[in-house]
């Protein structure tokens, strides 16, 4: 209601207008004044890049505006002439989704005579009401990044920090692309968007990052954190915005390795060890003029080799223990090599990767644009997801991937106020993940050891994305108005066998030697879906100037997304509102807020689940994908390690009661309503402090809910049981027709509330830096995963706590200070000209994890202990004191480990010749050798809580990086 409600307000004010720059070029915007404050109509304004000389020119209207709205990034020359006036001259730069204000004053004077002012970008963007962070050229460029992966930008801006994943996977999900997720106001991983030179770079099966690009190919970032514009659509959390780079009149090119070894690396805390580990990462990039002024080209190739060890740590005792049970038991699959001469047990975890970037610009004439890109990324991964920990090598799977990707853009003015941009691309995207152990069953002893086949992530996705955009921006006096629609459709096929060889999961160690299994699972069936995902999004805005001071941008977009089997939610309409006010007249100080709603996309991954269920329905087949899941002692349940695999839907004995995935057919569009105010204050020429206050409010988030859960145990005695008699077959669920229905549901929501403060100084002579401090609170009901589950089906305020993103405390500082670049001409110049030094500091406060007794309740989900003073029932369903409300410890009530790295990185450039120059570069990552704890072990057993946990509960099961060094040389002309 509240959600229509102002929806419909809004449409109603949106008919007068509609948000600002664009989403990968800068909009630049003016007004010509004389000495005495008169406007300037007529006057003829010139911009000039400064690499490609590529020139456009506007006149400014009767208010003496002028408006380019498609400016690429990079440096500028502004000419603004009028006959009886002195030529006026400035120079800039323009960044990424920038929204500059440049006011110009004319002095009288003859048109041979010019004032010129050399200067960066106007520091502050007065026209810009989303709350955003920019990563420039010099950031990229010179920082230091371990492994060289281009999402590590984006944790420089404010109120972004890694995923809580509790998970050392090094592919996550069907993305295949390395790395750590990314949360944006401490909203899931794949409640973001990223955005390559304005067009889709999302793997929409699992909502992360569709592909990989080289760290050279890539000439800015931008992080939007609230606020968006209304073209910015499809993400209720952050858009990641990056743009390539491009050529220019003059040839340039760099040739470059990086090189690192073991035995520069110090001793990895949890091993006390020197782990092997080399890598190589080189490349070579290339950049000049095809036609001069008219036609250019760029091309990046980067090879990455990776030969990397990770650690597992179940003890020689546990594996012992393991082994000697699956010899007992004839299991069929792979027993546990563990090591007995070392505390922990290293595995081979080795990367081969590829990148390649070629772009032409080229420009038909003064009005008329031409891009296109092509891209590859290959890789290869052993032992890429499920290995680690507590995990065994055959509890994982390795991985290749191929990705290629071309895309095209034209920017037609049509008059000096009028342009149209046309953006398309197809990408073809082919996964696989085939597992390292094809046997198993898997096994999972809670808080010990999880071995067998791995049955959690799919083992291929095959994507074909196509995607045409056009926008289109008409000047109409104060008004800068804009409108477009995103056309995006993925033909996508998933295959994920999910428990094919069966899953045994045991509440203990002794358990496990009992054979007593909480519960075990069997899937069968099709597991192969093919399935589309056509959406399209309509917006428009306004970026109105009520007057100098004041800018108020307005928009509307409507998204809708066609997904088989489910009713299309065409509520999904995103009033967006913001304001820009500069109060004094030297617009040294600018008030920006916004609010909006923001729709997310439904994950395919999770649609295909469902769609395995015979086409998301509960009828059953012989083709349907279906499991089993018998509790120990249940009629039907097998005895460890044994799987039956020629069941299928329809040929399951009578007393076995199958489950199913679905998905609501009436889904909905998870949302958000973002708010936020920033005060922005330019303190020098050069730098700025900016405080915001951001707030979002997530709805309709995606959860899965069993809608047929059991009402009791195969065990339970009828005895004071809560029904008269057990059926120990369908456990007396609603539904006797099958067992679970584990539905995925828009029933979960979330609050976030954060506070942040960043002073970044451009750069000067000497270098740059940007300091920034996070503060926030995030509150949901539902973790990381879009298949969480709560504790209790009926009642999902009991799960309501802490996010699993929720992180108090962030401070983000990075830093590049350098002595003279010039040649050197005398000894002491010599000695020391050419020194840059740089470095990136993190510090993250502990992330909260979920404490759990290794049991599951009677509804099928991990049970968490009983709140003091309460006791564990079994016998009555895992419950405390029958499950009252509050009998149970809150979730995410365990506190994880703080986070600190300092990256270091010191080079020495080497002119040769006139055009050559040779850069040394020595990088020290994690420089202080900080411990740094992951993922602790959540586990705390069937004690007491909280004075009788067991006895590895709360320890890490993973650290980060030890200090590595890394040498690099670069040559660049």
């Amino acid at each position: 209601m509240y959600r229509s409600f102002c929806s419909a307000l809004f449409l109603t004010f949106v008919l007068a207008a509609a948000a600002q720059e664009t989403v990968n070029n800068a909009s630049l915007t003016g007004r010509v004044t004389d000495a005495t404050g008169a406007v300037i109509k007529s006057a003829t304004v010139t911009v000039r890049a400064s690499t490609t000389n590529s020139v456009s020119a506007t006149t400014t209207d009767a208010a003496g505006r002028f408006r380019f709205p498609y400016l690429a990034v990079g440096q500028y020359e502004v000419v603004v002439h009028d006959d009886g006036f002195t030529d006026a001259r400035r120079s800039l730069t323009l960044t990424i989704g920038a929204a500059f204000d440049l006011p110009i004053f004319l002095s009288v004077g003859t048109s041979t005579q010019s004032v010129s002012v050399n200067a960066e970008a106007p520091v502050l963007e007065t026209d810009r009401s989303q709350v955003a962070g920019t990563i420039s050229q010099n950031e990229v460029a010179n920082l230091p990044y371990n492994g060289r992966n281009f999402l590590d930008l984006a944790l420089l801006v404010p109120g972004v920090s890694p995923t809580n994943t509790a998970a050392n996977q090094l592919f996550a999900e069907t993305s295949a692309v390395a790395g750590q997720g990314i949360s944006v106001s401490s909203q899931r991983n794949f409640s973001n968007s990223f955005i390559v030179d304005g067009l889709s770079a999302n793997d929409d099966a699992a909502g992360l990052v569709q592909t990989s690009f080289g760290l050279d190919a890539i000439q800015e970032m931008q992080v939007v954190t609230s606020g968006g514009q209304a073209e910015f659509g499809r993400a209720l959390g952050g858009y990641i915005n990056f743009v390539s780079r491009s050529g220019g009149n003059q040839l340039h090119g760099s040739a470059y390795a990086y090189l690192r070894d073991k035995h520069l690396n110090a001793k990895n805390a949890l091993s006390q060890t020197l782990l092997p580990y080399t890598q190589v990462q080189s490349g070579a990039s290339l950049s000049g003029p095809i036609v001069k002024d008219r036609t250019f080209y760029f091309g990046n190739f980067e090879q990455h080799q990776l030969n990397q060890t990770g650690i597992i740590t179940i003890t020689p005792a546990q594996a012992a223990a393991i082994n000697t049970v699956l010899t007992a038991t004839s299991y069929p699959g792979q027993l546990l090599n563990i090591s007995t001469s070392t505390p922990t047990t290293i595995y081979a975890n080795p990367v081969r990767s590829s990148n390649f970037f070629g772009k032409i610009d080229h420009r038909v004439n003064s009005r008329d644009q031409l891009s296109a890109r092509y891209s590859l990324y290959h890789v290869s991964s052993v032992n890429s997801r499920g290995v680690g920990g507590t995990a065994y090598t055959s509890a994982g799977a390795s991985l290749t991937d191929l990705d290629q990707t071309i895309a095209v853009s034209n920017i037609f003015t049509i008059t000096p106020r009028t342009v149209n941009e046309t953006r398309g691309q197809f990408t073809n995207s082919d996964l696989k993940a085939p597992v390292n152990d094809p046997v198993g069953p898997a096994v999972s002893i809670s808080g010990i050891a999880s071995f067998g086949t791995l049955s959690a992530s799919p083992t291929g996705r095959h994507d074909r994305l196509y995607e045409v955009v056009d926008n289109f921006s008409h000047q109409a006096g104060p008004h800068a108005l804009r409108a477009g629609a995103d056309f995006l459709y993925n033909d996508l096929v998933i295959t994920f066998p999910q428990t094919i060889r069966g899953s045994y999961a045991f509440s203990s160690l002794a358990n496990f030697q009992a054979g007593k299994y909480s519960t075990f699972t069997q899937s069968f069936g099709n597991y192969v879906v093919p399935e589309t995902n056509p959406n399209i999004g309509f917006y428009g805005q306004d970026e109105w100037q009520v007057s100098p001071k004041l800018t108020v941008n307005v928009g509307v977009r409507y998204d809708l997304q066609f997904l088989k089997s489910l009713y299309t939610d065409t509520n999904n309409i995103s009033p967006r509102f913001g304001f820009a006010y500069s109060p004094f007249a030297r617009h040294t100080t600018v008030v920006r807020g916004s609010f909006g709603l923001f729709y997310d996309r439904i994950p395919l991954r999770a649609l295909s689940n469902a769609l395995e269920s015979d086409g998301n329905t509960t009828a059953l087949n012989s083709a349907t994908f279906v499991n089993f899941s018998p509790s120990y002692g249940q009629p039907g349940a097998p005895v460890f390690p044994a799987i039956d695999p020629n069941y299928t839907a329809t040929s399951v004995p009578s007393n076995i009661r199958l489950n199913l995935s679905t998905m609501d057919p009436h889904m909905k569009n998870a949302y958000s309503e973002q708010a936020s105010v920033e005060v922005d204050q330019q303190l020098t020429k050069t730098s700025n402090l900016a405080i915001s206050y951001q707030h979002l409010r997530g709805l309709d988030l995606l959860i899965s809910v069993n809608l047929n859960t059991p009402g009791c145990y195969a065990s339970q005695p009828n005895s004071g049981a809560q029904y008269a008699q057990v059926d120990p077959i369908n456990l007396c669920r609603p539904n006797s027709a099958y067992a679970n229905n584990k539905q995925y549901y828009p029933g979960a929501d979330s609050y976030y509330d954060g506070l942040s403060v960043s002073y970044v100084q451009r750069p000067v002579r000497w270098g740059s830096y940007r300091i920034s401090y996070t503060w926030s609170k995030a509150i949901d009901d539902v973790s990381e995963f879009f298949f969480s589950a709560p504790v209790n089906n009926y009642n999902l305020r009991e799960d309501r706590s802490v996010s699993d993103d929720d992180q108090r405390n962030r401070v983000v500082f990075d830093s590049t200070v350098h002595s003279s670049m010039e040649s050197a001409r005398t000894w002491r110049e010599k000695l020391t000209h050419g020194f840059l030094l740089s470095g990136v500091l993190q510090y993250y406060s502990p992330l909260p994890f979920n404490i759990t007794t290794g049991q599951n309740s009677v509804q099928t989900t991990s049970l968490r202990p009983c709140a003091p003073g309460y006791v564990l029932t079994p016998n009555a369903g895992n419950t405390c004191a029958n499950a009252l409300p509050g009998t149970l410890i809150g979730r995410n009530a365990g506190v994880g480990f703080s986070t600190f790295t300092l990256n270091a990185r010191l080079s020495r450039t080497f002119p040769i010749g006139e055009r050559f120059r040779l850069q040394g570069i020595a990088e020290a990552f994690n420089a202080l050798n900080h411990r740094n704890d992951q993922i602790p072990n959540g586990t705390f057993g069937t004690g007491t809580y909280p004075t009788a946990p067991s006895s590895t509960f709360g320890q890490a099961t993973a650290v980060g990086d030890p200090r590595g060094i890394q040498l690099a040389a670069k040559l660049t002309f």
